[in-house]
């Protein structure tokens, strides 16, 4: 949990899209086919079709949304410390274990095989944005160093280069530039360079209405693309790239004082990700707590999704804010410390 004066620190107008966005990411992993599994088991036409695409939709944005904020905040960084990437990784290491173990030791003994252990092992030392972040996150000094030096006529013209192939491209065309749905470290750059442009050579803020509307039109294109296209949601789909850099823009132009809940709660993110983004306990809160699976066909999907994703983030902040006070000073923090390596690029 992130201390008191590094959340007074911090624009409470952007840890509110924080907590916007792991609510997104909640949905989609009710959505998710093998996790609160709608978008597997709900029928075309139906009105659980329609709003769980809306959804899905509305929600895609979450990801490139957090790393442009990344790239907001840290374009001017010439160093990075590499005990934060030990955090993350211990933090991804101890959920994904200790989750995993209580679900099929207590909650569901029924899921305790070999096959589901070494599934077990393998999500807890690789989860994919984890990984991806951190890489980008090592990164960063390296790409400063481009963004302090390049001239703004230039700078466009790489975002031109890089939203063409990587973006336009594989939304209309084939998946060649660009082959893994962006999911991986080439989408993160861009994003993070996106957000760096923003922050150093955007002088006027757009009207954060318009943002907005820019955001749910562009959203709403995704939706109609998704009940003919597969590659609607992927974070690499330049309608989906279009509404983060909307909702990015919306949350930037708000006037928010400082408000000690909003950061309190934001800075449990991270652990919230971590604790939903887990299968087999998020199927067990979604299908066993939350009954997701007697929705499916019903038009109450919307209240039931609602009331799981706010219940869901709630059960997460408590397991955090438990794992905080009981573990932090005596075994998380003295193993992140033992980290003290930096990079360092003048």
């Amino acid at each position: 949990m992130e201390s008191i004066k590094r959340n007074k620190n911090r624009q409470s107008n952007i840890e509110l899209l924080r907590i916007v966005l792991i609510l997104m990411i909640i949905m989609l992993h009710y959505n998710n086919g093998a996790m609160g599994g709608a978008l597997a088991n709900i029928h075309s036409g139906t009105f659980p079709y329609y709003f769980v695409h809306f959804t899905e939709s509305l929600s895609s944005v979450a990801v490139n949304v957090f790393i442009l904020i990344t790239g907001y905040f840290s374009y001017n960084k010439n160093k990075i410390f590499i005990s934060k990437i030990a955090r993350l990784v211990l933090l991804m290491i101890f959920w994904g274990l200790s989750l995993s173990l209580f679900t099929m030791l207590v909650l569901n003994p029924a899921l305790f095989t070999i096959h589901n252990c070494l599934k077990m092992v393998k999500i807890a030392i690789s989860q994919w944005f984890v990984i991806i972040y951190s890489i980008l996150y090592l990164l960063i000094p390296y790409i400063n160093t481009v963004i302090r030096v390049i001239s703004k006529k230039n700078y466009q013209k790489l975002l031109i280069i890089a939203i063409f192939f990587f973006y336009i491209w594989p939304t209309f065309y084939t998946s060649t530039t660009s082959n893994d749905a962006g999911y991986g470290i080439v989408n993160f750059v861009c994003l993070y360079l996106i957000g760096a442009y923003i922050r150093k050579f955007q002088t006027a803020k757009i009207a954060k209405w318009k943002s907005f509307c820019v955001y749910v039109v562009l959203s709403g294109i995704t939706m109609v693309f998704s009940l003919y296209f597969e590659n609607a949601w992927n974070y690499n789909s330049i309608f989906v790239l279009g509404g983060a850099v909307a909702l990015f823009e919306f949350f930037t132009s708000l006037n928010i004082k400082y408000n000690p809940l909003i950061n309190t709660l934001a800075s449990f993110t991270f652990s919230v990700y971590l604790i939903n983004v887990n299968g087999l306990f998020n199927k067990y809160l979604c299908q066993v707590i939350f009954h997701s699976n007697e929705y499916w066909q019903s038009p109450m999907i919307a209240f039931n999704g609602i009331i799981a994703m706010i219940g869901i983030y709630v059960i997460c902040i408590c397991l955090e804010f438990l794992r905080s006070i009981l573990l932090d000073k005596k075994i998380f923090k003295p193993l992140i410390k033992i980290v003290k390596g930096t990079i360092e690029v003048q």
